[in-house]
């Protein structure tokens, strides 16, 4: 028999056998392991299109995210901008607001200072007629010799003042 087998002849009621074996076996594995094989294959299919789906949404959700991201980053960048001219601006204008101001200051006083010199002026030259007048009354006396009268006395000085002030005058 073990020629036979070895041989490869088998017999029909060996093919028989071997045939309701490998249906019965087919049967079996159908109830038994392709049903739970087929499901656990089903459900992994929808986890992966679950997957695919949700990171579909996240990915458009990113990309939603990331513009309205760049557009507030736009709109910042524009207001600070903005910002940036308005100060630019304000402080143009308060320089050459400080500017006017400085020079009209300076210009008052000069104006002021010239004034001042003209009164130190003035006070200085009534001073020296002041002074000139009593020496002119001092040296008078002297060369005359007596003392003048207070009409006399105007007289002199009005003259020596007028004098003196067409000398200054002419300076």
């Amino acid at each position: 028999m073990f020629k036979q087998l070895v041989l490869g002849a088998t017999t029909a009621g060996d093919t028989i056998v071997v045939l309701v074996s490998f249906l019965l076996l087919m049967v079996l594995l159908k109830k038994f392991a392709w049903k739970p094989l087929m499901n656990i294959m089903e459900q992994r299919e929808q986890n992966i299109a679950s997957n695919i789906e949700n990171a579909e949404i996240a990915k458009n959700e990113a990309e939603r995210l990331a513009a309205e991201r760049q557009e507030k980053l736009d709109k910042t960048r524009a207001e600070a901008a903005t910002v940036l001219n308005k100060a630019r601006e304000s402080a143009e204008s308060a320089e050459k607001e400080l500017l006017a101001a400085a020079r009209v200051e300076a210009s008052r006083l000069k104006t002021d200072a010239k004034k001042e010199i003209e009164n130190e002026r003035q006070m200085a030259l009534a001073s020296v007629r002041n002074d000139v007048s009593a020496l002119s009354i001092q040296i008078a006396e002297k060369l005359i010799g007596k003392e003048l009268t207070t009409e006399g006395h105007a007289e002199l000085i009005n003259e020596y003042i007028e004098r003196l002030a067409d000398v200054d005058e002419t300076k």
